[in-house]
């Protein structure tokens, strides 16, 4: 994959993750969750959509940073680099796994509801994990997070990185 076919992927990418996540953001509100009765609402099916993109998306972000960690080692001088460009990879690992974490545990709630014993509201009868809503919002915004630093990468990448020996023979 050619380095400038890899920006383009990724800012789409960054795009399509904004979008997920909004449809996320504006459904955990309608999520309903009653742990003495075990009642739920489940998310509607659009919500569900924009889990398994989300999903997707961060199945095909190793590509990417492999794609990164190549066009970095290319260049004559990784030194020369910017640092923004240099701790992107990391960073993008990082806010994947806590996406991932995030939709883990959005799952389980979503999955399988707890019922807790009818008692007094911090007894034995409190929830002893946050509300799907709430997780839902949490997913959002890592989402977000990961959007932007995706986008960020693409863009600091197309503009600053230093060209490799071949493209400077293909100018020439």
């Amino acid at each position: 994959m050619r380095a400038g076919q890899v920006q383009v992927e990724v800012n789409d990418a960054a795009v399509r993750l904004e979008a997920a996540a909004a449809v996320v953001r504006r459904h955990a509100g309608g999520l309903r969750y009653h742990p003495q009765t075990g009642m739920t609402t489940p998310p509607v099916i659009e919500m569900w959509q924009a889990l398994d993109h989300l999903r997707e998306i961060l199945a095909r972000l190793p590509v990417w940073v492999e794609a990164f960690a190549r066009e970095d080692a290319a260049g004559d001088s990784p030194a020369a680099l910017p640092p923004e460009v240099v701790e992107g990879p990391p960073r993008l690992v990082a806010l994947a796994d806590a996406l991932r974490s995030a939709l883990e545990a959005l799952d389980g709630v979503l999955k399988r509801p707890e019922r807790a014993a009818l008692d007094v509201p911090y007894g034995l009868g409190a929830p002893r994990r946050p509300h799907p809503g709430a997780l839902a919002t949490w997913v959002a915004e890592r989402a977000e997070a990961l959007a932007r630093e995706l986008a960020t990468q693409a863009v600091l990448r197309a503009n600053l990185t230093v060209p490799t020996a071949e493209a400077r023979r293909a100018i020439r």
